[in-house]
């Protein structure tokens, strides 16, 4: 059976291409319960068929933990420019680490060969179940909540140069965690990168989802001259389906559809939902997103997240006053020149009290940060003058690696709070991967807020230590950018080569990415492949996967060359610790 790609109907195998749209219609796959997929994988159902193949839920059997897998149809995957394309995407895709975004694993090779990589499986419902399992009307602070976390998932992929170019209540997964629903984007399988020039077809047309393509996909413009505006418009969709139960637009046909969203202006939300008119700022804020121009849209995800904080709850009765107070404004420059000189004065008044108190406040703090982190905890008289003269740096260092090991043990226990604790006496005694460790729990907040910049500082610290990992993830933050700090690629690619020179994976891995994506650079893809082959080297078999693919294919720059293949999916086995008997090795054709 085979289905189209388009509108998801069944057809005989017997047919080429969908008789509606005149796509190809893709091959379904079918794997049955309990079949093991590259000896790590065994399926447990189907969850899916999309437009590029089908998704399975499977157990690592290994790792004894769930996974989403997502096959190419067998035609996708025999098409080697496409999957030369997708495999750039894919390992793309695998560098944004947000918790906003479905994570992206391996790319694999089944024993047919056929392509598929693995992700993260999320628990949960899409947000078109959501919604229609949801009390009505739809909660608008959680409406609004879910809208922030979608933007900062696709700012981690628009700081990549990514444009999801299919955002849908369908392509976004809800998973619960502590503090409530915490959506995660998924499907980026018509994803564009800055090297793409279209959508994938093999017609020549698009593929769009109706309810939420921005006027310029309509019009067709090319892939290179889209940018994240164009999300940001199918989020303005997202957020009024959310708010008012129904999409902006409502079309019979294909081109129905193309003419609403290109001239059409969709009703304020609050012509649909009267309440909405006590939420100060909202039915601008939709409208804006849904802008026909993009250039009237919010520029980027920074602006929207503005606009997102403007949004305020006003009751009746204080929305009556607001407008009563504009409507009685005190007319006349004197008056004005009056209010604001009062105001002048109140503002001057609260600076200076605040600059006062500051000072005050600043004389009294601790000198060092690790001592104002440890929150007043007493520290032992003997361990702060070890931190302000060690007698002998090496020697003192070798006497935190026990307590870095305690601490250590407290994280895989989750005791965050002793963890930390434990972690600053020994960073303070010089230990770089203690440093580095605070690091990572101000970046995941792990028993604290989250505080990015406080992440930064720690790996700073761990990096001049010479601790590859805070240099490598100090890297990752400068090459996204969206951890807070501004994106810096000069910066990042320092930090990679400093990690990869003190031989961290990671460090490799990133000047492979920089130089793969020229970000800040002259694209160079056999320095990406240079820099690959050592993160592989190092210990990461992601890479070494992923090298095994690209030489199976000779994608891009490197040629064919099933020898390095193999040895690269023998280096993968081997880190994964999967018996070579076991494991899936390219074959030379004969």
């Amino acid at each position: 059976m085979k289905h189209c790609p388009q509108c998801s109907t069944g057809y005989p195998d017997t047919l080429a291409a969908c008789p509606t749209h005149g796509l190809p219609l893709n091959e379904i796959r079918d794997l049955k319960p309990g079949m093991v997929v590259h000896h790590s994988y065994r399926i447990v159902r189907k969850l899916g068929q999309g437009g590029m193949g089908a998704v399975y839920l499977a157990q690592h059997t290994l790792m004894d933990e769930p996974r989403a897998l997502k096959f190419l149809s067998a035609e996708l995957s025999q098409d080697a420019a496409f999957t030369a394309r997708f495999l750039r995407e894919v390992r793309t895709l695998r560098q944004i680490r947000h918790q906003n975004v479905v994570d992206c694993g391996d790319l694999e090779s089944a024993e047919d060969s056929s392509l598929f990589f693995s992700m993260e499986f999320v628990d949960g419902p899409d947000l078109r179940g959501f919604l229609r399992d949801a009390p009505q009307p739809f909660d608008v602070p959680l409406a609004l909540d879910l809208t922030r976390q979608i933007a900062a998932g696709l700012a981690a992929a628009h700081a990549r140069g990514m444009v999801h170019r299919d955002i849908k209540p369908e392509n976004i997964l809800l998973a619960r965690d502590p503090s409530g629903w915490q959506p995660k984007i998924a499907d980026f399988g018509i994803v564009a990168t800055k090297e793409a020039s279209t959508a994938f077809t093999r017609t020549g047309g698009t593929l769009l989802t109706v309810a939420y393509a921005a006027p310029e996909q309509w019009r067709g413009t090319p892939a290179t001259q889209l940018d994240g505006r164009t999300d940001l418009y199918a989020l303005g969709g997202l957020l009024y389906e959310m708010l008012t139960g129904q999409t902006p637009f409502h079309a019979e046909s294909y081109e129905g559809w193309a003419q609403a969203h290109q001239t059409t202006p969709p009703p304020p939300p609050s012509a649909l939902r009267p309440d909405l008119a006590n939420w100060q700022g909202l039915d601008a804020l939709v409208q804006r997103l849904l802008a026909k121009d993009r250039e009237d849209r919010p520029k980027d995800v920074a602006e929207l997240l503005g606009l997102l904080d403007a949004v305020r709850y006003l009751s009746p009765d204080t929305h009556r006053e607001t407008i009563k107070m504009e409507e009685k404004q005190i007319g006349g420059k004197r008056s004005r020149r009056v209010h604001i000189w009062v105001w002048a004065a109140s503002i001057t008044v609260f600076l200076v009290t605040a600059f006062v108190v500051a000072r005050i406040f600043w004389l009294k703090l601790p000198t060092k940060p690790t001592d104002f982190l440890a929150n007043q905890k007493p520290i032992a008289s003997e361990q702060a003058s070890a931190r302000a003269n060690p007698p002998n740096f090496t020697h003192f260092v070798e006497d935190t690696s026990e307590i870095e090991q305690r601490a250590q043990a407290f994280d895989n226990q989750k005791r965050y709070s002793e963890a930390k604790s434990l972690h600053e006496q020994a960073c303070s005694g010089g230990n770089g991967l203690a440093c580095a460790n605070i690091g990572v729990i101000f970046l995941g907040g792990h028993g604290v807020e989250k505080d990015y910049l406080r992440a930064a500082r720690f790996f700073s610290k761990a990096c001049d230590m010479g601790n590859g990992d805070g240099c490598s993830q100090l890297g990752f933050m400068y090459e996204t950018g969206v951890f807070g700090i501004e994106q810096n690629f000069t910066k990042a690619l320092k930090l990679f080569s400093k990690a990869c020179g003190i031989g961290n994976a990671d460090g490799c891995r990133g000047l492979g990415s920089i130089y793969g994506l020229g970000e800040g650079v002259q694209r160079d893809q056999l320095k990406e492949a240079k820099y690959d082959a050592k993160a592989c080297d190092g210990g990461n078999a992601q890479e070494c996967t992923d090298l095994s693919v690209l030489y199976d294919l000779g994608a891009g720059v490197i040629e064919r060359d099933i020898p390095r293949a193999q040895e690269f999916a023998r280096k993968a086995c081997t880190i994964k610790k999967i018996p070579l008997s076991a494991c899936s090795i390219p074959q030379i054709q004969q």
